[in-house]
């Protein structure tokens, strides 16, 4: 879990008092595909859990690939303005939320990478143990709480 801005609260009352949004575009790349993946890697993880079995190494390769389509998923969203959307590139993040995704998101998802790639080392894969999994569930609960305090702060129709 990435670790919090000590200015965070400050930085989120900044983006309500001044009406920072989030264009509709990427909302819908966030729930479409980016929440699609976490969710995906958080169910692997949860069946682990209560199973108390170790995540085998197909699961974990899917983990790997769902990753992998976070990141590309990130990356199209930090660079909205490349978009094409028919008639005019999409609008660009404001910087505070591109830095928000940046520190947040790509740092859980790249912990989780980090974490899986190290039990699927092709020259010795292993299962990947259930303490292991705890860990993956907790950086995607971290992710969605993330993408709960932003939809919250950019949301205006709460009269934010």
């Amino acid at each position: 879990m990435a670790n919090p801005f000590s200015n965070e609260k400050d930085l989120y009352e900044k983006i309500r008092r001044e009406n920072i949004t989030v264009p509709p575009l990427v909302w819908d790349a966030m729930y479409h595909y980016l929440g699609d993946y976490v969710s995906a890697i958080s169910f692997i993880a949860l069946i682990s859990i209560e199973k108390n079995e170790p995540i085998g190494i197909e699961d974990g390769k899917r983990i790997l690939d769902y990753t992998r389509k976070i990141i590309e998923t990130v990356r199209r969203i930090l660079h909205t303005q490349d978009i094409e959307t028919g008639e005019e590139p999409a609008p660009g993040l404001h910087p505070l939320i591109h830095e928000f995704f940046t520190h947040h998101i790509a740092n859980d998802i790249h912990c989780i990478n980090f974490r899986v790639s190290f039990f699927l080392d092709p020259l010795d894969e292993q299962a990947i143990p259930v303490e292991e999994a705890a860990k993956l569930l907790d950086y995607t609960v971290s992710i969605r709480k993330f993408l709960d305090k932003l939809r919250e702060a950019t949301n205006k129709e709460q009269g934010h």
